[in-house]
C-alpha cells in the first residue's frame, strides 16, 4: 500500500517545493519594490497569481514569510562566497571575495535591498544572525589575514573595517542601484558597469591593504 502512495507523496512534496519557491521570490521582488512595512501579502499573492490563502497556508504571517525571504537569501550569500585560502595569499583572496560580492550585487539586487532594509529596521532575525554567523566568519578571516600580515604579504589592517568597506563598495551597486545609473548617466547597468566596478574596488582594496604577492 504504502509504494502505490509514494507517487503521490512525491508530487504534493514537488508542488509544495514549487509553490514555496514561488512564494519566496514573487515576496523579495515585492519587498524590494514596495519595502517591507508597506508590503502586504496580498500583494504577494496578487504578483504570484496565487489566493491569499495559499501563502499562509505556508506562512502564518508576514513576519514569518520575511524571515523565510532572509533566511533564503542568507543560504544564497553563504553558498556563494568563498572562504579565505591562506595558502593562496591576499591578492587572489581579496580579489576573488570582491569579485564575487559584485557578482551578488549583478544578479541579486532584490536579495541585497531586502538585507540591507531588514538591517536598517533592526529586523532580530538579521542581527541574530549577523552575531552569530558573520561573527564567526570575521574571525576565521582575521586569523587568516594575521598570517599574511606577519609573512609581510599584506600592511597591518583592521579587519572588520577592511570588510565594512568591501561591503558598502560593492552592495552599494544593487542598493543605490538608482544612484549608481544617475551616475553614469545611463537608463540600466550593464556587465561592463559591473566590471569596471570590480576592477576599481580591487585596484583600491589592494593599494590600500599595501599587497603584495611576495613574502618579505
Amino acid at each position: 500500500m504504502s509504494e502505490v502512495k509514494r507517487p503521490k507523496d512525491q508530487l504534493k512534496s514537488h508542488i509544495r517545493a514549487q509553490n514555496q519557491e514561488l512564494i519566496l521570490e514573487t515576496s523579495e521582488r515585492v519587498f524590494a519594490r514596495q519595502g517591507l512595512a508597506k508590503t502586504t501579502t496580498q500583494m504577494i499573492a496578487d504578483e504570484a497569481g496565487l489566493p491569499k490563502a495559499n501563502i499562509h497556508y505556508y506562512y502564518r504571517s508576514k513576519k514569518d514569510l520575511l524571515e523565510a525571504v532572509l533566511g533564503r537569501i542568507l543560504h544564497l550569500w553563504l553558498s556563494s562566497v568563498s572562504e579565505f585560502n591562506v595558502d593562496d595569499g591576499p591578492q587572489k583572496n581579496l580579489s576573488r571575495y570582491i569579485s564575487e560580492k559584485i557578482e551578488q550585487s549583478r544578479t541579486n539586487k532584490n536579495a541585497s535591498k531586502v538585507f540591507a532594509m531588514a538591517l536598517i529596521g533592526e529586523e532580530d532575525f538579521v542581527l541574530d544572525y549577523l552575531r552569530r554567523l558573520f561573527v564567526t566568519e570575521l574571525a576565521r578571516e582575521k586569523a587568516t589575514i594575521q598570517i599574511w600580515v606577519e609573512k609581510g604579504l599584506m600592511a597591518p589592517v583592521s579587519t572588520e573595517h577592511l570588510f565594512i568597506s568591501i561591503w558598502a563598495m560593492t552592495q552599494t551597486y544593487a542598493d543605490f542601484d538608482a544612484q549608481v545609473k544617475i551616475m553614469l548617466q545611463k537608463e540600466e547597468l550593464e556587465e561592463s558597469d559591473y566590471e569596471e566596478a570590480k576592477q576599481f574596488i580591487t585596484r583600491m582594496v589592494l593599494a590600500g591593504c599595501r599587497v603584495t604577492e611576495v613574502e618579505v
